[in-house]
């Protein structure tokens, strides 16, 4: 098993490469070795690992499980091939959805998704941050001296949707971009069919079809809300 802080000089040659997602937690370990093997036969030369393997690598809160991780890693650099390590907050675990049930999402329909599938958390609900910030820490300092043996980190494979707790967010959002309550309906021609706000409470967040001028900001305020999610786990790994 090689020493994951190892240097290895193939990390440093520069080369187009051509890889994959790969999933060792789906597969018995033992399977491992004839994985790589394929892929060396295919001419792959880096791996993506781990962006769905929250409930692998972190079985409950602060429990962590990286020896998997750490061997398939290890035999991958052995064979010569790079890892792209991705942080798995697009797939929160039942344990943490069963400790805070409202950090799931709340779709276009306006119906709460269930855990299940990915991406089923609030982009902006506290305790999902909370989750985020140990599970991601923990990786960075794990991983974060392994340079020669990853080309590279990913931070969220899929983006989500809201929660009921966007709508005041999302109204502060728009007090900052306008300022005014007069700018908003003159902006977003709120007199049409009598849209026009006169509280920035009054002021949802779209379900289906709507006010064009509102819906868009809402897709602002989504974007805007992702970056800041985005710049909470690059602090954190650009620290280690």
């Amino acid at each position: 098993m090689p020493d994951l802080n190892e240097t290895y000089p193939f990390a440093a040659t520069p080369r187009l490469n051509f890889g994959v997602a790969y999933y060792p937690e789906h597969w018995p370990e033992e399977t491992l070795p004839e994985d790589i093997r394929l892929m060396v036969e295919a001419g792959f030369s880096v791996v993506r690992l781990a962006e769905f393997a929250w409930s692998t690598m972190e079985a409950s809160a602060g429990t962590f499980n990286f020896d998997w991780l750490d061997r398939a890693i290890g035999l991958l650099a052995e064979r010569g091939i790079l890892t792209v390590l991705g942080t798995p907050t697009a797939a929160p675990p039942a344990w943490l959805i069963q400790s805070y049930p409202d950090a799931l999402a709340v779709d276009e329909s306006g119906r709460r998704v269930q855990f299940g599938n990915r991406c089923h958390y609030c982009v902006n609900s506290p305790d999902f941050h909370t989750a985020a910030k140990r599970i991601v820490k923990a990786m960075a300092e794990r991983y974060g001296e392994t340079r020669m043996l990853l080309a590279g980190r990913s931070i969220m494979n899929t983006t989500g949707v809201y929660c009921d707790r966007c709508r005041d967010l999302f109204q502060q959002y728009l007090k900052e971009k306008y300022g005014s309550l007069d700018d908003v309906n003159e902006h977003w021609a709120t007199r049409y069919w009598s849209e026009t706000y006169s509280a920035w409470e009054q002021i949802p967040i779209p379900i289906g079809p709507h006010n064009p001028g509102l819906m868009l900001e809402f897709k602002h305020f989504v974007t805007d809300s992702y970056r800041k999610f985005q710049k909470m786990q690059l602090d954190i790994l650009r620290s280690y």
